[in-house]
């Protein structure tokens, strides 16, 4: 009993520190991850790569840290679209800033999974021309757009940061409009003959009462 109110203890602080950051700094969502890939997820947004590190510091050095065990981690950059062209409107500037320090919707679903662009002989997407690149990437956009409210995306960049180019992170309070958007998506040249995606990851948001029913159920005494 011990042991398991330690763990709920070391949850709520680093969570309390979570929550005091925000949203002047950001926002964060907690999952739990479908399948046995992981049990446990925690998205973060933060302004830089130190205040990252702190909350990596405090989460290792806890209680919480003790007993988890690293199965993925991914890095990445909010940015805007490369292909979009530069705001004219002052909408255009508030869709841009939205992406740039978003926060993170509160839908039932997560989905996240890393993406790259072959550069194969017969298919490199860093050879192409820029206007071919756009036309292909606008493509992605007008499918995207179709999914309004069912969907909230954000894609972060990750070359030279992480291992795989960018990163892609989906929400909704369905699962199957993922599927969807995914499957649809995979049908566009951008995707079909120059994307690469090494893995997905499917979760289920959860809140302070689910987390700790998670951490205290199914220990041995200690």
């Amino acid at each position: 009993d011990r042991f398991r109110h330690q763990l709920s203890a070391s949850f709520q602080l680093i969570n309390q520190s979570l929550q005091e950051a925000e949203p002047e700094k950001g926002s964060h969502y907690w999952f739990s991850v479908n399948g046995f890939k992981a049990d446990l997820g925690l998205m973060v947004l933060r302004p830089s790569l130190d205040d990252l590190n702190q909350l990596e510091e405090q989460i290792a050095k806890s209680k919480l840290g003790a007993v988890l065990k690293p199965a993925k981690s991914y890095v990445s950059v909010t940015e805007s679209g490369t292909y979009t062209g530069k705001p004219k409107t002052d909408r255009g500037w508030k869709y841009v800033n939205a992406h740039l320090k978003p926060t993170l919707p509160s839908m039932h679903y997560i989905c996240f999974y890393p993406m790259n662009k072959r550069r194969w002989p017969q298919a490199n997407w860093y050879t192409l021309p820029y206007e071919q690149r756009q036309k292909e990437m606008h493509e992605h956009g007008t499918i995207g757009r179709r999914y309004a409210g069912k969907i909230k995306q954000y894609i972060t960049g990750s070359i030279g940061i992480d291992d795989d180019e960018w990163g892609v992170t989906l929400f909704s309070d369905d699962p199957l409009q993922i599927k969807k958007i995914v499957s649809e998506m995979r049908y566009a040249a951008a995707s079909a003959i120059y994307g690469d995606f090494p893995y997905f990851i499917i979760g289920e948001g959860i809140d302070e009462k689910g987390i700790d029913h998670m951490l205290n159920s199914g220990w041995e005494e200690q």
